[in-house]
């Protein structure tokens, strides 16, 4: 391994920890979700204007290449807005063990792309993850704000786990132009939702969202587009595991959630049960290449 590999490596930690202080913040600001998309997005696009007319690189991709930019932008805002209402409506640890399932909608959905037949074992492993999400909550109950926010979580790891393929099958846009494309076409999409968004934003609350808008977004996402376009989905997909911790500790010490042993228990499953089956996956793609 040379040591722009491990230079990628410690990039995607990194990235991986300034992600995880995002469902705290969230948590503890309660501002209006559709507020948040927008004032995170804007400011990363205002970021990337800047950067980029230092450096005096173009970041509006071709025309040919605009329906893979949107579709970017879609199920980017897809997933930060169902993330977003997954916290509020549960709480932040819940909602990132949530979105860590999407190691395990990552292999159901390489079975799609890459038209390669999970093994059983990698069958297990999804069965696994899922009976971790139903430990998580103390009682599933669709009528539960913490039911909804737990599925909502698993439905934003599914459009997290399309981005990293989605990013590789579009490699051919230059990497700026694609993290601009996402951003910008994302923050179109929840300035739509500003007119109905609930605007009282509490003083204190405008520290977090500057945190959120520079650190959580424009520097850990524009990091985060480069290792899962340049990394394998195997490496990143360990990586990101480091999220749910990190989120949880974040949660223990600043809002002081504490998890029951059955949800630590349902974390654990989920964590060993994507890994488990990211590894054996990477042992099968090794085997067929000899």
């Amino acid at each position: 391994m040379n040591t722009g590999y491990w230079r990628l490596v410690l990039l995607a930690v990194l990235a991986v920890f300034l992600m995880a202080m995002v469902p705290v913040i969230i948590k503890y600001i309660e501002v209006d979700p559709w507020l948040i998309g927008a004032f995170r997005l804007a400011v990363s696009v205002v970021g990337l204007i800047l950067l980029a007319s230092m450096t005096r690189k173009p970041l509006i991709a071709r025309r040919e290449n605009w329906v893979f930019i949107f579709l970017l932008g879609l199920v980017f805002a897809a997933h930060w807005l169902t993330y977003f209402y997954s916290i509020q409506l549960s709480t932040a640890s819940i909602a990132a063990i949530g979105v860590s399932t999407f190691g395990a909608h990552l292999l159901l959905l390489g079975w799609f792309v890459h038209k390669q037949p999970p093994h059983w074992l990698e069958l297990f492993c999804v069965l696994l993850a899922f009976a971790g999400v139903y430990l998580v909550v103390p009682e599933f109950d669709l009528n539960d704000g913490m039911t909804i926010g737990l599925i909502l979580a698993v439905i934003s790891g599914f459009l997290y786990a399309l981005l990293p393929l989605m990013h590789q099958k579009y490699r051919h846009i230059n990497g700026e132009r694609r993290t601009f494309g996402q951003f910008f076409v994302a923050m179109v999409i929840f300035s739509f939702g500003l007119p109905q968004a609930e605007w009282s934003i509490p003083q204190e609350s405008w520290l977090g969202l500057i945190v959120l808008g520079v650190v959580c977004t424009l520097v850990a996402h524009s990091v985060w587009i480069k290792v899962s376009t340049e990394l394998n989905h195997v490496v990143t997909s360990v990586v990101y595991y480091l999220y749910v911790p990190i989120a949880m500790l974040f949660s223990f010490i600043f809002l002081d959630e504490i998890l029951s042993s059955q949800q630590l228990l349902g974390a654990g499953l989920i964590i060993f049960a994507n890994i488990l089956g990211i590894w054996f996956r990477s042992i099968r793609k090794h085997q067929s290449v000899i």
